[in-house]
């Protein structure tokens, strides 16, 4: 056989071989769908698995076969008719948070259990409480990188709010501002509600933060001057 016809067949073969394992490299990586849950759209492992849509505030995902579970509570309507979603969720956020300690990793502050193997991160979008819980970090670093916030949600705060670091960016009074505001941001009765009457305890957290927390389930996140830096139910 001439040489010529050889070495044209052995390229073709080469090639052949070539393009099969990168269609196999390709389409054996994970796969991964979107979910939109009260107005956050994300993107978790391929499954059958669908959101619950519990009441128009609260939804969850339950994906048992790839250990995720993805809760929202949408506080932006909330009544009083809503406040055993608000207590789920609060204690669903606090059992997550038991022994776990502040991990970084791309850029992300999260949440790990040694004991339960979970990692955790909570965070509001104005006012659209998340909470992520996997045993995959890789999971939650491509759930959190995907996250988008519909239009109608402008102010955003991607912030694990349960362990609060100094990278976190917060807006600082003027010196000015200051003198004339001389009442603590977390003591001011906003629309009649008064926090001094409805807070329940206050615990130090890192950096001289504290977490305060409300009889309705509310909290709040503050600095030593009283500033509110996040808050969530």
């Amino acid at each position: 056989m001439d040489k010529k016809i050889i070495s044209i067949i052995i390229i073709l073969l080469l090639a052949t071989v070539a393009g099969g394992s990168y269609y196999y490299y390709i389409n054996s990586g994970p796969q991964y769908k979107n979910i939109t849950m009260n107005g956050i759209t994300m993107e978790v492992p391929e499954s059958n698995i669908t959101v619950t849509q519990q009441t128009d505030i609260y939804s969850f995902y339950n994906d048992s076969d790839n250990n995720i579970e993805i809760f929202v509570l949408d506080s932006t309507t909330f009544g009083l008719n809503d406040f055993s979603e608000a207590v789920t969720y609060a204690a669903l956020r606090e059992a997550f948070q038991v022994g776990a300690s502040l991990q970084t990793s791309d850029g992300y502050s999260y949440n790990y259990s040694e004991s339960s193997g979970i990692y955790s991160w909570v965070g509001n979008y104005s006012h659209k409480n998340l909470l992520i819980a996997t045993n995959s970090k890789e999971d939650m670093i491509h759930i959190l990188e995907s996250v988008k916030v519909d239009e109608n949600s402008s102010s955003l705060n991607e912030s694990n709010e349960t362990n609060v670091t100094k990278s976190k960016t917060t807006t600082k009074k003027t010196q000015s501002v200051e003198e004339e505001d001389s009442e603590r941001e977390d003591e001011q009765v906003i629309d009649g509600w008064d926090p001094k009457e409805h807070e329940v305890s206050r615990e130090k957290m890192d950096d001289g933060y504290e977490r305060v927390d409300y009889d309705d389930g509310y909290y709040r996140i503050v600095d030593k001057k009283g500033n509110v830096e996040s808050y969530g139910y």
